[in-house]
């Protein structure tokens, strides 16, 4: 099956334009229908006994159908015509993609009946989706379903912040159950470096143990009173690529400067696994307890991939030296999804070929096939439906290879029930407290219309890393780009690197001519002002590119603020074409800017 961004059957297109209208009026017959029997079947001698304040507000402007309908109407004009245009071909900023017309629907429908996702209480049917969207993201990352867990939340930012909170909590339960007097005898072989840094199975087992034990509630207030006096709950490793939040991440934790340490990259942008090496190893032989290594999948400012299977080679050799280990956690926020380029109907991962099954005639690298297969193995994963699950915002979800790990922030709630006993209970065991039902739907819909396989997901990631791969070619070689009127100077667009998915950096060079007053490190940033104010004046003809800047650049001071492609769409030659064009013409005009006299 085919998929592309036009296709009448998978996004809005005149071809599902009658279709979509139709299910929607059925969706609102069935709601109405709903409403009412609500209102009216439990206490028909009271329908009319409308309270007073309700009848107020009914009688008064609130109540007036002429006041809703303005309000309506200017809500979509003024979305209509100021909306950013993220359909459009030539929108290549950001990671918001298209929304299937499946999961439009199901979240307007869900929607309408308001449920929260706290409890089944509040929601039966979509509290039910999101166990089943649980075990859909298990399976695209390779965990299984019976033994893992996934749940959805506001985004990847409290993804990556609960899977942290998690990673805290186990790492310090090792120690406080050896000061516990009737837990010692657990981990009484266990030397104090060995406490701080235990394998997460060991630790999960000796949670389980501790349980079993009606001892877990006070080995986590030790371990909760320990870490107060400690003044730390280890070191934080991660790349200088990780996305900002992770600083606001770190902050809510109560890690200081000395507690995060930021890895070196290369060339291309992933995290230096040697580099990171040696901090881990100076970190253990010093004694020093890991909270997480956290690698990248799909950087946010330029799609890199880390090579996760090396960074789980190396945890593996640390417990074989030192006995040690550290959690491992994925910010697979943008890239998750790509994994079903190689997955088949069946679930199973398909081995390397450059070109994948999916058909888009997009070409891999081993290495990002590699990190892909090493993701079974990694403690947890961030993963974004609304970003290449094409689904509506909010719907980010966080992944865990044993479910065994959310008994370490789990709380009762008081007021409200957990079902039925037989699966893990949303509310009680996640970070945020309301959660819409009505995101649970979308991407339930999403995921069931779409597929998570090469064919399905795979095809539709598969094209939108192809045409990042195109821009890549066309911009791979220096090519001078023609002056602006009254500028004798050209210019380069050079892409930074080849893209591991489909993010391209494209850094802005002076050729041959004059310096000019503005650094070559700073043109990106010119030539971004110069395209926004392009699509400013023309928002629906118009190129849209954001910006990123990158260290460690063959520049002075190796800062360099770059133009950044988003390609959430597969692009034929022609629009392409349009791109480049475009592209080239904003670089002209911000070199004739930079050497413009004072």
């Amino acid at each position: 099956m085919r998929h592309t961004h036009s296709g009448g059957g998978l996004f809005p297109h005149a071809e599902n334009h009658d279709v979509f209208t139709g299910l929607l009026r059925q969706v609102i017959d069935d709601y109405y229908r709903w409403h009412a029997q609500c209102a009216e079947a439990a206490a028909p001698a009271l329908i009319d006994s409308v309270p007073e304040t309700a009848a107020q507000c009914t009688a008064g402007p609130a109540g007036n159908l002429d006041a809703v309908a303005n309000l309506v109407r200017e809500l979509s004009g003024r979305l209509a015509h100021q909306a950013t245009p993220i359909p459009s071909p030539l929108y290549l900023a950001h990671m918001t993609p298209d929304i299937p017309v499946a999961a439009s629907l199901a979240h307007l429908c869900a929607m309408l009946y308001n449920p929260n996702n706290v409890t089944p209480e509040t929601a039966p049917v979509t509290t039910e989706l999101e166990h089943e969207v649980s075990e859909d993201l298990c399976r695209l990352i390779g965990y299984q379903p019976d033994t893992g867990w996934a749940h959805l939340s506001s985004g990847g930012s409290a993804a990556n912040f609960e899977a942290m909170w998690i990673a805290r909590n186990l790492r310090s339960v090792p120690s406080a159950a050896a000061a516990h007097p009737a837990a010692a005898d657990l981990v009484s072989d266990r030397s104090p470096l060995v406490l701080a840094n235990m394998p997460v199975p060991q630790v999960l087992d000796l949670v389980e143990a501790l349980s079993a034990r009606g001892l877990l509630p006070e080995v986590a207030r030790l371990a909760a009173e320990q870490r107060r006096k400690a003044h730390t709950s280890g070191t934080l490793l991660l790349a200088r690529s990780a996305h900002y939040t992770w600083d606001k991440c770190a902050d809510l934790l109560g890690l200081g400067p000395a507690d995060v340490q930021e890895v070196e990259l290369t060339p291309l942008h992933r995290v230096d696994v040697h580099a990171l090496g040696r901090r881990v190893r100076a970190l253990l032989a010093d004694g020093q307890p890991i909270l997480a290594v956290v690698a990248m999948c799909g950087s946010s400012g330029e799609g890199a991939v880390d090579d996760l299977d090396a960074i789980l080679r190396l945890r593996a050799d640390c417990e074989r030296r030192f006995g040690a280990s550290f959690y491992v956690h994925v910010d697979a926020a943008f890239g998750g999804y790509s994994r079903s380029l190689w997955l088949r109907p069946d679930g199973t991962m398909a081995p390397f070929e450059d070109r994948p099954l999916d058909g888009s005639g997009t070409r891999m690298k081993p290495e990002v096939h590699a990190a892909f297969r090493a993701l079974p193995r990694a403690d947890s994963v961030t993963v974004d439906p609304h970003k290449s699950g094409h689904s509506p915002y909010p719907a980010g979800a966080l992944v865990f290879r044993d479910r065994r790990a959310v008994s370490l922030v789990a709380r009762e709630s008081m007021y409200f029930g957990h079902g039925n006993g037989s699966r893990i209970p949303f509310g009680p065991h996640t970070l945020e407290g309301g959660r819409p039902g009505a995101a649970a739907a979308a991407v339930w819909a999403a995921h069931r219309q779409i597929g998570l396989h090469s064919q399905g997901y795979g095809r539709l990631l598969g094209g939108c890393i192809a045409t990042a791969q195109r821009l890549h070619e066309r911009f791979s070689a220096p090519r001078q780009t023609q002056p602006a009127a009254g500028c004798d100077m050209a210019s380069e667009v050079i892409s930074c690197f080849p893209p591991d998915l489909n993010i391209l950096n494209l850094s802005v060079r002076r050729g041959a001519g004059e310096y000019g007053r503005v650094p070559d490190g700073a043109l990106g940033r010119l030539a971004l002002d110069s395209i926004l104010a392009e699509a400013a004046g023309k928002p629906l003809t118009s190129l849209y590119v954001s910006g990123n800047t990158l260290s460690g650049r063959p520049l002075p001071g190796g800062v360099e603020q770059v133009l950044r492609l988003c390609t959430m769409k597969e692009l034929g030659p022609a629009t392409l074409d349009v791109v480049e064009r475009q592209l080239r013409a904003a670089v002209s005009r911000s070199v004739a800017t930079a050497v413009a006299p004072l």
